[in-house]
């Protein structure tokens, strides 16, 4: 294995870390209800306490990795994880269960900042095409979160306080695995990264006079405010089918299982990771990406408005997921290409992630009262909604001499060559 594929391999592993510690708790919502005596409200805040501290880092996390070094940001970080992991596993009360759980939350919070400024130094120092990589990120990414539920299921009569142990040396050695894996500042880059759909600059020098104007050097934060509301929209509407997916099953055939509700999400869970890899695979540029999203977002969710069987159920859902996927990616890549060409590296990432996190606490609380109140109708609305978006973007990149993502490389000047170009 070369020094790429095996650094990327080191980075992939701890993104399949984090995400899997995000869903792993949810099987043992009974063992926290006997443990701790945790009612509704202490579980309920369990999970709302860790995605607000992962959310509320991450900002934080930026800022430090801008003032330090990614590999070390992300080494520290791993590691106030895994004592958080730690303490949750001797929690015996809810308060210092709510404690670990921030404690927690705020080191994966620190973490994704330094993991995006990560695959951007390995992307820069090997060559590798921005948007492969980010196809293997985004399946690695789905693949933490039907491992998490996973692990906990195979387990079995294992306690909860011997397997978050073990889960806290796993997170400790995948800290000492991200020293490993992302390049140091004083790495030099071997070539520069470049997607089938780059730009050379021989091509665009031509057109010098149709390109967009420069965005000024402190402007970086509007676009990644701008990625971050795309993903925030994406994730509010992906969590707002959570609570309504089961519902619906439910409703369409009384009879739809425990089982069967699981293997509809897995299997649109899985649909997502294979379109990742393989968008990652084929770099399709970022409009067709922003796009195609949306347009299947819409096509799926108002397909399973009408959708009166389990099958035609699960089928729509697969559609949906397709379009789920391919904006996930476009998110990630697009803030990942935007900030190769700028000095501001973890502070878009940590304002990229702190707005896409919003969407996972905003979304169940949309699915649920549009479900309340409409029924079925609610995945039409949300299909509206998507539709909405598409339209909007599409008169927005009717605009002339506007190309997504052209006028971000257009920034400050590049830390490295040739990203700038790779985002049309």
């Amino acid at each position: 294995m070369g020094a790429a594929r095996r650094r990327a391999a080191l980075l992939l592993a701890a993104v399949v870390s984090v995400n899997a510690s995000y869903t792993v708790m949810i099987p043992f919502v009974p063992d926290l209800e006997d443990r701790v005596g945790a009612g509704p409200l202490v579980v309920a805040l369990t999970f709302a306490l860790f995605a607000a501290a992962k959310a509320l880092a991450q900002p934080l996390g930026g800022w430090w990795v801008d003032r330090w070094r990614a590999d070390r940001v992300a080494m520290l970080s791993m590691l106030l994880a895994a004592v958080g992991i730690a303490a949750t596993a001797f929690a015996d009360s809810g308060a210092t269960l709510l404690a670990a759980r921030v404690v927690w939350g705020v080191g994966e919070g620190l973490v994704s900042p330094a993991l995006y400024a990560g695959m951007t130094a390995l992307c820069r120092r090997h060559g590798v095409p921005t948007g492969r990589m980010m196809g293997s990120f985004g399946a690695a990414a789905i693949a933490g979160f039907l491992l998490g539920p996973l692990i906990a299921g195979l387990a079995g009569p294992a306690s909860l306080t011997g397997l978050f142990l073990v889960g806290a040396v796993v997170t400790a050695l995948t800290a000492v695995g991200l020293v490993l894996a992302i390049p140091g500042p004083d790495a030099v880059p071997a070539t520069a990264p470049a997607d089938a759909d780059a730009t050379p600059a021989s091509a665009a020098a031509p057109a010098a006079k149709d390109a967009p104007a420069p965005v000024a050097p402190s402007r970086w934060y509007v676009w990644a405010l701008l990625l971050g509301l795309m993903d925030m929209f994406t994730f509010v509407v992906y969590s707002a089918l959570e609570p309504l997916l089961p519902l619906h099953l439910r409703a369409v055939d009384s009879d739809s299982s425990r089982s069967v509700i699981s293997a509809v999400l897995v299997g649109g869970l899985a649909m997502s990771a294979l379109v990742m890899w393989l968008m990652g695979r084929f770099t399709p540029s970022l409009r067709r990406l922003t796009v195609t999203g949306l347009a299947l977002s819409a096509v799926g969710l108002c397909a399973l408005a009408a959708g009166k069987s389990v099958w035609v159920v699960a089928a729509c859902f697969l559609v949906y997921m397709a379009g789920y996927a391919t904006l996930f990616l476009a998110a990630r890549r697009g803030v990942v290409e935007l900030k190769a060409a700028s000095a501001d590296d973890g502070k878009a990432y940590g304002l990229f992630g702190l707005v896409s996190d919003l969407g996972n606490v905003v979304g169940p609380l949309i699915g649920v009262a549009l479900y309340e109140a409409t029924g079925r109708f609610a995945f039409a609305l949300l299909g509206a909604a998507s539709a909405g978006a598409l339209l909007a973007v599409a008169f927005v990149l009717r605009r002339p001499g506007f190309i997504l993502g052209r006028a971000a490389a257009q920034g400050t000047p590049a830390r490295t060559p040739a990203v700038a170009g790779t985002t049309s």
